[in-house]
């Protein structure tokens, strides 16, 4: 197998001229990210599955930071195969869901044995479950399903279009807050986001920024998000990244904010400009 990798623009934004480059008769399955997690950028995922379905190509959909987020049917997307993992969606560690169509899972063999996955067994032969069932191998994760149906259910008490209404206002607040900070670069600026702000801070490691952060009761992530080719087109190896959920405030914005600027005082910023 040939990995081929679809570019981005300076925005982070998914080039569609050079993926519609990329697909000829030997391209077997095209995968991609509904949402970056190190960048927030929401992918042309429609207009992605329609172009390779025109040329008969199969499409899997990672929509592990997509579904807490945003809207998802995986019907009218027409994907082929869509993954997500249940602590993503405010549900357990450890367990997630892969959805297929109903023609792939039956035409698709098993790749693991076990109980409940056996129709009928003889020293001889096996007769599988019709699917999903054949791809249940033993006992199953329960404990965690149940933990993940009532994170899903927690979330449309809410209203997924109620959130990402709410999460949209408060990525526009927080990205306008943050460019009021000198030194900081903003990695990921598609015009489509989801509520991710990546950055980095001139003078200071990620991981700095990040302690100083936690300090004051803001929590982010730093590093390469397991991410590092999409960060290195941007000329860095990690960043800060806040996500923000339904649950947080713009009061909560003010503190980053605040916190970075303090960041600023400590070592001013000089930018490389600052004479011509």
């Amino acid at each position: 197998a040939k990995l081929r990798v679809i570019p981005v623009d300076d925005t982070g934004q998914i080039q569609i001229d050079e993926f519609i480059k990329l697909l000829n008769p030997k391209t077997k399955l095209v995968s991609i990210t509904q949402v970056s997690n190190a960048l927030g950028t929401v992918t042309p995922t429609q207009e992605i599955i329609a172009l390779a379905h025109a040329a008969g190509v199969r499409v899997l959909i990672d929509g592990a930071q997509s579904v807490s987020h945003v809207p998802t049917n995986v019907s009218s997307l027409d994907a082929d195969f869509f993954v997500f993992s249940g602590h993503k969606v405010f549900g357990p560690t450890g367990i997630g869901a892969v959805y297929a169509k109903s023609e792939l899972l039956d035409s698709m063999p098993v790749w693991e044995g076990g109980g409940n996955m056996i129709q009928d067994v003889t020293f001889e032969h096996v007769i599988y479950q019709p699917a999903p069932n054949k791809f249940e191998a033993g006992t199953g994760n329960i404990a965690d399903a149940v933990g993940l149906g009532a994170a899903l259910e927690y979330i449309e008490r809410i209203g997924i279009h109620n959130i990402a209404r709410y999460e949209h206002d408060l990525l526009e607040y927080g990205q306008h807050a943050l460019q009021s900070v000198s030194g900081l670069r903003l990695i990921g600026t598609a015009l489509n986001k989801a509520s991710v702000m990546s950055f980095t801070l001139a003078g200071y490691e990620t991981e700095e920024v990040g302690k100083v952060l936690n300090q004051h009761g803001i929590a982010v992530r730093t590093g390469h998000h397991c991410a590092q080719p999409i960060l290195r087109r941007f000329g860095v190896e990690r960043t800060v990244r806040p996500s923000l959920a339904f649950y947080n405030t713009t009061e909560e914005i003010d503190v980053l904010v605040s916190v970075l600027h303090q960041l600023r005082r400590a070592k001013p910023y000089r930018s490389a400009f600052a004479n011509q």
